[in-house]
């Protein structure tokens, strides 16, 4: 069988999602998890849009063994490549990804160059690339819209010009799997002498046809998908992982390719991202969905039958998927729970499992059971939380049929304690306008969402709030058996989010304007 090749962008255009905003430290954690799934490439960034994806991509090509590690650069900005270089040397396996608008409706609109001049733009953006590195990656994006016989000659130009990935972008969501199969066999064709397993595919999933047209661009030769963990991007996302790693681990998929994927984490990874990003699945999304398991039992048969029907294409164990939900319980041992972590997927040194095992016996106290999805809130609270604005102190509020729902808060703001209290419609209105007024802020709360983590009447209840202000969206998230202070901490989380994108503002990925480059 062939060797098929994931790049995962989940950190770079994955969290192009609305509303996302992940810590440096978060950042880190999935890098590391991808890096265990045993993807072939991580793009964990843009290091020329600031100082701070500059900061993270160098400490994940320091840090993340395994994988390629790959960084953009715009094709316009020659310096790019120099900060993108200096951010990625240290990788074991480092590659430099630039691109250019292929199409006649993004090349007019962002450069407003002609279709020789853009030639000479991608020629020497991928010399320059090749004189730091031997990876270098092209991206002809939105190739799917573009004259397909232009996309041939940049293909070309960008071939013969050192590029050893080229890479064709259905940036916006348009194609169909037999345009896709036509323009990858086009290309193939049309470059003479084209190595194979040379050209990529990046999708998105305007049409929900992602993973159909990844799917029928590896049927035509391509042997790189670009994925994100459960499909997350902007608009409707991009080529969900999981399902890729689950089409191409059955036998049925043509042609015969396979990934060098660990599958067993497969769901762990899914996981981790849903939990860091906020951004939930829905019940019926396909492999790791709530309900993608799930088969009716009550059903009209054709014959009797005493055991469940043969409806499963793939164990849900193959994947990581724990379906009996095995609780934990007050008396388990430290060694059991440290065996339960490295099966969720985490690595604890010996002192922070310990940490760690003190916080869930706390927990177990408060809770009949504690499930798999009460662990990982447990290690994920574990991120480093330093140089946030706001702190949640301390929260105390009064409601019933009685009395008028009122709260105390009290908050940690630069360093300083301030307290104050307040009234609301409700325990939660309450301590939402007494915190606002307290930082002197007012975002528009756009969504309010409550979930249960586990089942039962003690479960954890997981907070999700989506802020909006002065045109920015953050996503704001906790967790808690007590929903009123859960609620009080997602806003709070979704304040220093706010506080974080206003001074970690980037840059367009097409501009060649150098209004901001790092300081090195």
């Amino acid at each position: 069988m062939e060797r098929l090749f994931l790049f995962d962008t989940t950190l770079r255009d994955g969290v192009k999602a609305p509303g996302t905003v992940l810590t440096r430290e978060e950042k880190i954690r999935i890098a590391k998890q991808l890096a265990h799934l045993r993807v072939d490439v991580i793009e964990p960034g843009f290091p020329a849009a600031s100082e701070e994806q500059f900061a993270i991509c160098e400490q994940i090509a320091r840090e993340v063994q395994g994988p390629v590690i790959a960084v953009l650069a715009r094709a316009t900005n020659p310096r790019d490549f120099e900060i993108a270089w200096k951010a990625v040397q240290a990788a074991g396996k480092a590659r430099l990804h630039t691109f250019v608008p292929v199409s006649r409706q993004y090349r007019e609109h962002y450069l407003k160059k002609s279709f020789t001049e853009l030639c000479q733009v991608a020629a020497s953006a991928v010399k320059t690339a090749r004189g730091f590195t031997d990876q270098v990656e092209f991206s002809l994006v939105d190739a799917f819209r573009a004259d397909a016989s232009e996309v041939v000659e940049l293909a070309r130009v960008a071939l013969e010009s050192g590029a050893t990935t080229v890479n064709l972008a259905d940036t916006v969501g348009c194609a169909l799997p037999s345009h896709v199969e036509t323009l990858v066999s086009t290309v193939l064709s049309g470059v003479p002498g084209i190595p194979p397993g040379v050209l990529s595919i990046h999708c998105h999933n305007d049409l929900g046809l992602a993973v159909a047209n990844s799917l029928a661009a590896v049927r035509a030769g391509v042997r790189q998908i670009h994925c994100t963990v459960n499909g997350i991007g902007e608009r409707a996302g991009n080529a969900p992982l999981e399902e890729l790693a689950a089409l191409f681990s059955l036998g049925s998929a043509e042609p015969k390719v396979q990934s060098g994927l660990q599958l067993d984490q497969v769901y762990p990874t899914s996981r981790l991202v849903r939990r860091l990003t906020g951004i939930g699945v829905q019940p019926h999304k396909p492999v790791v969905g709530p309900n993608a398991f799930l088969c009716e039992s009550v059903v009209p048969q054709l014959a009797d039958a005493t055991t469940p029907p043969p409806f499963e294409i793939i164990q849900p164990e193959t994947l990581g998927i724990r379906t009996g939900m095995d609780a934990l319980h007050p008396d388990t041992t430290l060694e059991a729970f440290g065996n339960r972590l490295s099966e969720l997927g985490y690595e604890f040194g010996e002192s922070e499992t310990a940490e760690l095992f003190s916080e869930f016996q706390e927990l177990a106290l408060r809770k009949e059971n504690v499930f798999d999805a009460d662990l990982e809130l447990l290690a994920g609270e574990r991120a480093a939380s330093e140089g946030l604005r706001y702190r949640l102190l301390y929260l105390n509020v009064t409601a019933g049929s009685i009395s008028v729902p009122n709260a105390t808060v009290q908050l940690e703001v630069d360093g300083q304690i301030v307290q104050d209290a307040g009234f609301g419609q409700g325990p939660v209105d309450a301590a939402f306008k007494t915190i606002l007024r307290m930082v002197k802020r007012f975002p528009k709360l756009v969504r309010y969402e409550v979930n249960a983590v586990t089942p039962g009447t003690d479960a954890q209840g997981e907070i999700s709030v989506r802020l909006q202000e002065d045109g920015v969206f953050v996503d704001g998230r906790a967790v808690g058996t007590d929903i009123v202070l859960a609620s009080a901490n997602a806003l709070i989380d979704g304040l220093n989010k706010l506080e974080h994108v206003s001074a970690h503002t980037g840059i367009s990925e097409f501009t060649d304007e150098e209004s901001w480059l790092p300081k090195l």
